[in-house]
């Protein structure tokens, strides 16, 4: 059975856990992700203590899977995805669950991994590389 890396409450490093997860199944524009590598951000030490993003609709359930971008292999495409398919190599932002052997990503937040960029390289960019983007965004330069 697969493995994922989860906080079982709000609290602090006491509150997490390796466990066996159920291996997901992709809906309608998601890709599964058999994850190689997870990036690592601040934000999932803040989501453990209780912190909600702005963009968090629902209450969380536990247990909750750490990990907010990943770079893998597609396993599985959900209906409605087109320019995917099983043995690409991708790196993506997934709202959370990316600490775990498989990953699901919404595919309009997926891209196809470079072949000269590592999957380490590749699993660090989807957080750093948007919140680069907003930051020159926001600056409304001409």
């Amino acid at each position: 059975m697969p493995k994922a890396y989860v906080f079982t409450r709000y609290g602090g490093p006491e509150t997490e856990a390796l466990v066996e997860a159920d291996r997901p199944v992709p809906g309608p524009g998601q890709i599964l992700v058999a994850v190689r590598v997870a990036g690592v951000n601040p934000v999932d030490w803040k989501l453990r203590t209780g912190y909600r993003r702005p963009t968090d609709s629902d209450e969380r359930t536990f247990p909750a899977v750490f990990g907010s971008e990943v770079s893998g292999v597609v396993e599985e495409i959900g209906a409605d995805v087109e320019g995917f398919g099983a043995g690409d190599e991708v790196f993506g932002n997934t709202a959370a669950g990316g600490y775990a052997e498989y990953a699901l990503l919404p595919a309009a937040l997926t891209a196809h991994k470079p072949a000269g960029l590592s999957f380490a390289d590749a699993a660090t960019l989807p957080v750093a590389a948007a919140t680069a983007y907003d930051g020159v965004r926001q600056l409304d330069l001409p």
